[in-house]
């Protein structure tokens, strides 16, 4: 039998198509919390991989509904950060079921990176929709967006650039990471190293000095 959330697929396919090679469209399968369906997965993520929206419950039907202002089942547009902390815009569709409840989540994810050299020179001029804050429905589990995000707003507010980090620089990044309690899942140390384009070990080293200097400085 298919799965309902098939239908999708097409209309998935055509958004990235359209906008390649800069857009990813993500289909959520809520009752698993886990990947459906990506097209042009630019993320590296796959079909299956978790997606850490923890939305499912006992009552899931009425509780989601009820965290969605009325209507609301288009979320966004929002800003998060790609998989090197760059400028990502992203919307997201609340998709039903026969019985109108809430099944999946489909997320439009259009890397601006690229666009930001002119989007800048044009920032003046042209505005683009005011994005919502960033909703915490959406990403209140997932660890590795909160990364990201929290490596970009390091970035900007030390305006610099991760090719341009120093090794001083970049463990006070880290020690700003981990003030935020985000190397509390396994793999949180494997992305920021991705991000960061270092070994394993050395983003393990990094976190290990930065916990160390703060042990020292409660005198521990």
């Amino acid at each position: 039998m298919t799965h309902p959330l098939s239908k999708y697929k097409p209309i998935a396919d055509a958004i990235t198509v359209l906008f390649h090679p800069t857009a990813e469209v993500v289909i959520h399968n809520i009752k698993t919390d886990s990947i459906f369906y990506i097209s042009n997965p630019v993320s590296g993520r796959k079909i299956g991989d978790i997606s850490l929206l923890e939305l499912d419950g006992h009552e899931f039907g009425q509780g989601f509904e009820h965290e969605l202002k009325e209507n609301e089942f288009v979320i966004g547009p929002y800003e998060k950060a790609g998989e090197k902390g760059q400028r990502v815009r992203a919307i997201t569709a609340v998709l039903k079921d026969e019985a109108d409840i809430p099944m999946g989540l489909m997320c439009i994810n259009q890397d601006f990176s690229t666009f930001e050299g002119a989007l800048d020179i044009l920032d003046g001029f042209l505005r683009p929709p005011k994005s919502v804050q960033h909703p915490e429905i959406l990403f209140q589990n997932d660890w590795r967006d909160q990364i990201k995000l929290e490596i970009r707003s390091f970035l900007e507010s030390h305006d610099i650039t991760l090719e341009k980090l120093t090794l001083d620089i970049r463990k006070k990044m880290v020690a700003h990471l981990d003030s935020k309690g985000l190397f509390f899942a396994k793999k949180s140390i494997d992305q920021l190293a991705t991000i960061l384009g270092v070994s394993r070990a050395t983003a393990y080293n990094d976190l290990s000095y930065v916990r160390k200097m703060k042990n020292q400085s409660k005198g521990l």
